[in-house]
C-alpha cells in the first residue's frame, strides 16, 4: 500500500510544480518505491526463516530479520513524510528550488545541478497555488489520512515483533486488530473516498494547469 502512496505524491508533484522539490519525481520513484519492494522481500523472508527454525534462537533471528524490513519500510515513510512536508510548505510560501523545467529531462538535470536554490528563484516563474486545486488538496488530505495511519501500524508490528513471538503484544488479539487491522482497512478505506484515480487523474483535468 504504501507504494500507492508514493506514487500518488510523485503524481501531485508533476501537477504542482516539480520546482519544489528537492527531489526529481523519477529519483522519488525509484527512491521510494524501490526501498518499499526491498522492504516488502526482507519481510516475507525472514517469516520464512522463523516458521522453518528448529530453535528458539533461530525463529528470533527470523523475526529480527522481519523487523528490519518493517523498519526500513518506516524510514522510506519517514523520508516521504518529511519531504512531503517540505514541498508543500515551499508551495505555500512560494518558494521554488529550481526554475520551472519544461520536460523530464530538465527536472533531473535541474535536481543534480541544484541551481538555482534557497528560494532564490523568482516567484513569477513560479505557478505552484494556482495549481493546487481543490481536487488536488483533497488528494493531500486522504493521502495523509492513509499515511498516518499507516505509519501507526508501522509502530505496532516492529514493537509486537521485537516483544518475542509470546510476548503479551503479539499475543494480544484486541490490540491486533486494533493497531494492525483497523488502521490497513481505514487506510484503504481512505483511499476508495479520496480515490486518485477521480481526484487526479492521468491526462485528466487535475492536468490543465501543466500544459
Amino acid at each position: 500500500m504504501t507504494a500507492a502512496f508514493f506514487f500518488i505524491f510523485v503524481r501531485i508533484i508533476r501537477i504542482i510544480g516539480p520546482e519544489y522539490s528537492r527531489l526529481s519525481p523519477r529519483i522519488c520513484t525509484y527512491l521510494f518505491v524501490g526501498t518499499d519492494v526491498t522492504a516488502l522481500l526482507i519481510q516475507p523472508i525472514g517469516g520464512a526463516m522463523a516458521a522453518t527454525a528448529n530453535t528458539p534462537s533461530g525463529s528470533a533471528t527470523g523475526a529480527h530479520v522481519m523487523v528490519g524490513g518493517i523498519i526500513l519500510q518506516m524510514v522510506a515513510i519517514t523520508v516521504y513524510a518529511l519531504t512531503s512536508v517540505e514541498y508543500f510548505w515551499r508551495v505555500y510560501k512560494e518558494r521554488p528550488l529550481f526554475a520551472r523545467p519544461t520536460n523530464e529531462s530538465d527536472i533531473s538535470m535541474a535536481s543534480r545541478s541544484g541551481t538555482p536554490r534557497s528560494g532564490d528563484v523568482e516567484k513569477t516563474e513560479s505557478h505552484g497555488l494556482a495549481n493546487l486545486t481543490g481536487n488536488v488538496r483533497t488528494m493531500v488530505l486522504g493521502l495523509i489520512i492513509a499515511t498516518v495511519l499507516v505509519y501507526i501500524r508501522s509502530i505496532y508490528r516492529t514493537a509486537e515483533l521485537l516483544d518475542g513471538w509470546g510476548g503479551p503484544i503479539i499475543t494480544n488479539q484486541t490490540l491486533s486488530d486494533l493497531l494492525d487491522g483497523v488502521p490497513v482497512f481505514l487506510a484503504m478505506a481512505a483511499l476508495n473516498v479520496f480515490h486518485p484515480g477521480r481526484l487526479i487523474p492521468d491526462g485528466g483535468p487535475a492536468d490543465g494547469s501543466m500544459a
